[in-house]
Formats: structure tokens, sequence, C-alpha cells
């Protein structure tokens, strides 16, 4: 972990001391380690300047969420409690009909064409998503997460659509809470 000194605007690596300790910049000010949940917010707002400057990206800040669109994938992304960072993408609701096949589907996926993205499911509703701890978190690693949801979502929306005999729409991430009746339905209960 990196910290810059206020006044003198040195960069320190603090990554081998422990949040609360102390210690003189060049310049002669007292430096306190932040826990890296207070240095969590101003970590990823470095990496996200860092890559806006470098990819021409723009992401938006609402609240304490960023968004940011990449190709046809919205993503957002945000700090969790407990040190986690998570970028996600929603995704295509589940089919109507098909709902168990399309689940198998995307488990599939999962396994094999993903990357470190993974698909999700909130209501009806899929989502890409890749989150992982902050300890450790570097930049390049940052980018590398952007990516493998954009490329996932980029890549799959069409084709799973295609597979699912679903129409291109405007609002295809409408929430649609899936009804645990066509789950049994489909499995001939």
């Amino acid at each position: 972990m990196l910290l810059r000194c206020a006044k003198c605007g040195n960069t320190y690596d603090v990554s081998g001391r422990q949040p609360g300790e102390t210690f003189k910049s060049q310049c002669g000010d007292i430096i306190v380690v932040p826990s890296r949940a207070e240095h969590a917010p101003a970590l990823i707002a470095e990496y996200i300047a860092r890559y806006q400057k470098e990819s021409g990206v723009t992401l938006a800040k609402n609240g304490e969420t960023y968004f940011g669109k990449f190709g046809s994938a919205k993503l957002s992304l945000e700090v969790l409690p407990g040190e986690e960072i998570r970028v996600k993408s929603p995704f295509l609701n589940l089919p109507k009909r098909g709902a168990q096949a399309a689940l198998r589907r995307v488990l599939e996926l999962n396994l094999s064409s993903t990357g470190g993205a993974r698909f999700a499911l909130e209501g009806g509703q899929l989502f890409i998503v890749w989150s992982r701890g902050l300890e450790g978190l570097d930049y390049e690693e940052f980018v590398q997460g952007l990516a493998c949801v954009s490329r996932t979502s980029d890549d799959y929306d069409d084709i799973l659509r295609k597979e699912w005999g679903m129409e291109a729409q405007e609002h295809d991430t409408e929430e649609y809470v899936l009804p645990a009746e066509m789950l049994e339905e489909e499995s001939g209960k």
C-alpha cells in the first residue's frame, strides 16, 4: 500500500507496516498508516483515475459506486464492507421458458469461458460479476477484473439471447423474478 504525504507529496510504501503505526515523512510531518478499510476508497479512486487516463473510458461516481459503459456492457464498481471490491454488469433476464437449461448453460460457462468473472443470479436477472479482497490488489489485477467482466458480458449477451430465443430489447436487464412454479413445471413436478 502506498501513502502520499499531504505536506510534501512524497510517496511511501507502507505494505510492511501495521495500521495505526506512525512514521515521519522527509518533511518531518507525521504520517499514520490507515487501516486497509480506511484506505480502500482512496486506493480504488487512484486506480480509477489512472485507468480513465490510460484508457479514455469514463467511470462516473454516484455515492460510493462507480458506473461505466464498455462496449455493450454496463458496469458498476463498488468497495464492499469486509475490504472487497466488486465489479458487476447486469446481463440478461432468465428466459421464461427453459430456465433450468439456461442456468445449466451459464454454470458451464462459469467453469470454461468467463476468466475471472462469473455469472450470478439475483431474482430472475443474471449478472456478470468479479470480486476480490483488496489485500494485495494491484493496478494490473484491477484492470483485469474490469476487462473480464466487460468482455464476458459483451461476448455472451448476443450468443445467449440467440440460444434462448430472446429478441434484442432496449431494456434486457429489467427486473424479472422467476416464479418458483416455473422451475417446478420444467422439472415435471
